[in-house]
């Protein structure tokens, strides 16, 4: 079974044999750092996170500093909240020049949003949708930290060209950029709760936030 085959296999729920077609695959060619990336990225993907970490120090000592390993490496670390190991590892390959960069430097946005580093996030974000504007996870998370800035008019230019995917996410951000820079944005906010009423419920306290923030914000200047 080819890895394109196997890869389908397990996306489509035949897990176990998905595994064990990964496991073959490393016997019959143990020096092709790829096949071990691949099982890592299944095991994360199933949160064997023991099995996972075994694999990849094990992998990353026959292969040190492989890109693909790496990112396995950082996803690990994420998945299981380490997101100062986490960030250590997408770096190292956001910094580079492969192919993996881009979605490095998105998933260091993520890891230094999660730590608290709100704006060493929204730095990498920005940095990772320049490097591919056509992709909406950097537009989004990017617009959710400006969001947390106050930069209303900033968030809603990220998103504008985004609003056509009909993404709940994008709808609800934008709807909220919108209202933060003084604009209606009622109607992007009833889209996306009716796209994902369960995600909007979710984010409810985000619209008070907002609320608060515009009532503050007419004291202020006042």
């Amino acid at each position: 079974m080819n890895e394109q085959a196997m890869i389908k296999q397990f996306n489509q729920g035949d897990h176990d044999a998905a595994i064990r077609q990964a496991v073959q695959r490393i016997d019959d060619k143990p020096t092709d750092p790829k096949r071990y990336a691949v099982l890592a990225t299944m095991l994360i993907g199933l949160h064997a996170f023991d099995e996972a970490s075994q694999l990849l120090v094990r992998a990353l000592g026959l292969f040190p500093n492989h890109p693909e390993l790496t990112y396995d490496a950082g996803l690990l670390a994420f998945s299981q909240e380490n997101f100062d190991l986490a960030s250590k590892y997408f770096k190292q390959l956001a910094q580079g020049q492969g192919s993996l960069q881009t979605d490095a430097q998105y998933m260091l946005a993520l890891s230094e949003q999660h730590a608290g580093r709100t704006q060493k996030a929204l730095a990498y974000a920005l940095t990772a949708h320049e490097a591919a504007p056509e992709k909406v996870d950097a537009a989004l998370l990017a617009a959710q930290l400006l969001l947390g800035f106050g930069a209303f008019k900033d968030a809603s230019r990220l998103l504008k060209p985004f609003l056509k995917m009909k993404d709940a996410g994008v709808l609800f951000t934008y709807g909220m950029a919108q209202t933060g820079a003084g604009i209606d944005g009622q109607k992007w906010l009833d889209e996306a709760k009716a796209i994902d009423p369960k995600g909007y419920q979710s984010k409810v306290g985000q619209v008070r936030d907002i609320a608060g923030f515009l009532k503050a914000q007419g004291q202020a200047d006042e």
